[in-house]
């Protein structure tokens, strides 16, 4: 059966935009989330590991790390030793995460890495 819809008007794309909020806010809130660099995170073993060291990572560390991790990723790398200062880092350049943290010493050896990067 077939029944007739009366008195009703059109519904138009300006209308539905305006209903949602703003054209464009989605795409300019994206484009503002793509252009904040991502930020580094610790593990919980990386922060265990400080910790135990008492080695206390300042925010300007972070952003050197941080920069150190973005030029290995461009270079292609996914996991990547981080050499600053008398620390090393081994890091994931996939998720951002440093994995794990030791002081150097000489005769360590590093291995399932594909990259290094020495940090100042």
């Amino acid at each position: 059966m077939v029944s007739r819809i009366e008195n009703q008007s059109a519904v138009t794309s300006g209308q539905v935009a305006g209903a949602r909020g703003p054209a464009g806010k989605f795409q300019a809130v994206l484009a503002e989330k793509l252009a904040q660099p991502a930020g580094l995170r610790l593990s919980a073993h990386a922060e265990r590991r400080l910790r135990e060291r008492n080695i206390n990572l300042t925010t300007d560390d972070l952003v050197r790390l941080g920069r150190a991790m973005e030029a290995a990723a461009a270079k292609g790398t996914r996991d990547v030793l981080l050499l600053y200062g008398d620390l090393s880092l081994i890091a994931s350049t996939t998720n951002r995460t440093v994995v794990t943290a030791v002081t150097r010493e000489e005769g360590q050896v590093f291995t399932n890495i594909d990259g290094a990067v020495i940090v100042k």
